[in-house]
């Protein structure tokens, strides 16, 4: 990872992790300890460098950028926990419900969704754009899009075309990618015309998060990976690499990378280190 995308991301982790840190003690040790588990913090990445990209102030964008930490990581939370993905690693530490037991995990994604709609709400943003990310931010972490992703992942059928599979990455793992860019446009007071474009934009850089992830979890370790892998072909889930090939889904990664750069290079503003986060994910090891 060059310098260009290196250090802002580096910049923004800082930020939201001070920010998270001083969350009110009520949410309780099990939400911190996940929140603390780690990570790159891309979706509070793309909430700043949104704003930053339309000249507006990141600051006013940070309870933006927490409460996509805080909805993401419930969403990790609950995705482990033995009755849905059953996975005792996340980010290289041993899963919440794994050191606190299940009750308390589940409960502990409760109050991160919850909670991640009321620091949004106290945000310095006027009352009209407060409403319009708030709307947005229930949406996509809701049954149309996050929920219902996972909820078609958990329950796929035996057969799922390229359709389907999609349908589920745009609910599952995009909803929050696009919601993280729209929220950071919005505090910098984008037009509507514009917001549509970013929203696209958003929700085919989810669909090549997810599938640079399918990549990893044939080819990366669980070491890289902070979880474990080949949990897909192991539970009998369909993805592109089956279907595609692994060489097949690199080369659909690559070209949909440059495709994305292209329609960045067309908004107004200054995308150029969001193009570097898409042009490094078909790269990532983890």
């Amino acid at each position: 990872m060059d310098r260009i995308l290196a250090e802002p991301l580096e910049k923004s982790r800082l930020m939201v992790e001070e920010a998270l840190g001083r969350l009110p003690e009520e949410l309780g040790e099990e939400c911190f300890y996940s929140l603390g588990a780690g990570g790159k913090r891309v979706r509070p990445f793309l909430v700043f460098e949104s704003c930053k990209a339309l000249g507006g102030d990141p600051s006013l964008a940070l309870n933006a950028a927490c409460a996509v930490e805080m909805i993401h990581t419930y969403s990790l939370i609950h995705d482990d926990l033995p009755g849905m993905d059953d996975d005792s690693i996340r980010r290289g530490k041993p899963s919440l419900h794994v050191v606190f037991g299940e009750r308390r995990a589940l409960l502990a994604g409760d109050r991160l969704l919850a909670g991640a709609f009321e620091h949004l709400l106290r945000s310095p943003l006027c009352d009209d754009v407060l409403l319009e990310m708030t709307r947005r931010l229930a949406d996509a972490a809701g049954p149309g899009f996050l929920t219902g992703g996972q909820f078609m992942d958990m329950y796929h059928p035996r057969e799922a075309d390229a359709a389907w599979t999609r349908r589920m990455i745009l609910g599952k793992t995009s909803a929050m990618i696009r919601v993280s860019m729209e929220l950071g446009s919005l505090a910098a007071g984008v037009d509507d015309r514009q917001l549509a474009s970013i929203s696209s934009i958003g929700d085919d850089t989810g669909w090549l998060f997810q599938l640079t992830d399918d990549i990893l979890d044939v080819t990366g370790s669980s070491a890289e990976m902070g979880k474990a892998v080949m949990k897909d072909a192991d539970m009998g889930k369909w993805n592109p690499v089956q279907d595609l090939g692994l060489d097949g889904a690199k080369a659909l990664a690559s070209s949909t990378a440059r495709d994305i750069t292209r329609r960045l290079g067309a908004l107004a503003g200054d995308w150029g280190v969001v193009s570097e986060l898409v042009n490094y994910l078909p790269e990532r090891r983890k």
